[in-house]
């Protein structure tokens, strides 16, 4: 009986391909191969776009192997790891070449992305070398901390970044869970804490529900910076949640929630497509390309800790545009925009990934 419900679904979903209807699974595979063309054997990062966005990449890819029980994405990690640790910085026209070692660099921001990257690969993986390398991140990450509480965006300059305080306080998390203790004073557990603490005292949550860009230090006084992007909504988004389950704290799941259905209500069109405001469709840097996947892929962490049928429902109809608008069923790689045909690179299509890999966790 098995083996018959066992051929019958085997032979139904050869029908479903040649038909061309393909699953999210398939659909998820196009990206990554588009993601492989891109990638550099020599460096370990991916052409078309830059150092952070590397992070990202890798991220998705990981989270993509696991949803998909790939295993043997392993070894190209390790090549990842081995070529990416440690390597020289070409020179600019103020600074000179450089080794950036450890993942360590001027932006704190920077650095949170592959701290979080090398814990992905470690709960991929079991290997403790990636385990180390978030806590060595996360060392330096925390030294960025100010007397007046958060923790700048870039080393020497006096703007706290959303972005880097959110990647810190789901880091410091995710580290406290995987059994650091003391780092600089705190604990992981009371670095998260502080964060978020400092994060609402700041006011940086705006009347919409929404995350602003950060705090910036000018004429002796500090003033938000009231720009919204989307990743800003997504980072802590999974720090929330273990701060929930860690503490028991009901605020912390409720804050999640606020942050994600403002985002859903504020940052999409009228057909309920996520849509980063401030650039799209053709004015978006290199660097806000990435946003959206961001949002995405913690999102994907929120609705499988704490489900919720908008949560759903949302995440396929973005899966689904992309597929069929922004890629016509496959036949381009997506761009920055999810709901029409745009410009693709690296970033773009893992932000279109992280996507992918939401609707695949359902």
């Amino acid at each position: 009986m098995k083996k018959s419900i066992l051929f019958i679904f085997v032979f139904l979903s050869a029908i479903q391909l040649s038909l061309g209807q393909e699953t999210i699974e398939d659909q998820s595979k196009e990206l990554v191969r588009y993601l492989d063309n891109w990638h550099n054997e020599e460096t370990g990062l991916w052409e078309t776009t830059s150092w952070w966005n590397a992070a990202n990449i890798l991220t998705a890819l990981i989270n993509n192997a696991k949803l998909t029980k790939n295993t043997d994405f392993k070894e190209s990690i390790e090549d990842i790891f081995n070529k990416t640790k440690e390597f020289e910085v070409e020179a600019t026209e103020t600074k000179p070449a450089w080794v950036c070692k450890n993942y360590i660099n001027e932006f704190y921001d920077d650095e949170g992305w592959w701290a979080l990257a090398w814990l992905d690969a470690w709960e991929y993986t079991g290997e403790k070398k990636y385990l180390d390398m978030a806590n060595i991140i996360f060392k330096d990450i925390t030294t960025g901390w100010s007397d007046t509480g958060g923790l700048y965006w870039k080393k020497e300059l006096e703007f706290k970044g959303s972005i880097s305080n959110g990647l810190a306080l789901t880091l410091a998390t995710r580290l406290h869970l995987a059994g650091t203790k003391e780092v600089n004073g705190k604990t992981a557990l009371r670095w998260a804490i502080s964060i978020w603490d400092w994060m609402i005292k700041s006011k940086l949550i705006n009347s919409n529900g929404n995350m602003q860009d950060g705090i910036r230090f000018k004429n002796g006084k500090e003033s938000i910076t009231e720009n919204v992007w989307t990743y800003n909504q997504g980072v802590v988004l999974t720090g929330l949640v273990h701060l929930n389950k860690i503490t028991g704290e009901k605020h912390y799941i409720k804050s999640a929630h606020d942050l994600a259905k403002a985002t859903v209500k504020n940052m999409t069109n009228s057909d309920l497509v996520l849509v980063e405001k401030r650039c799209e469709p053709d004015k978006c840097r290199p660097d806000s390309k990435q946003f959206k996947g961001v949002f995405m892929r913690h999102l994907m962490f929120l609705n499988e800790q704490s489900p919720k049928k908008m949560y759903k429902q949302f995440i396929k109809k973005n899966a689904n545009a992309i597929w069929n608008k922004a890629m016509n069923k496959g036949k381009q790689a997506p761009g920055v925009v999810w709901d029409a045909p745009s410009e693709p690179n690296a970033a773009t299509v893992s932000s279109a990934l992280d996507a992918f890999n939401a609707a695949l966790s359902l």
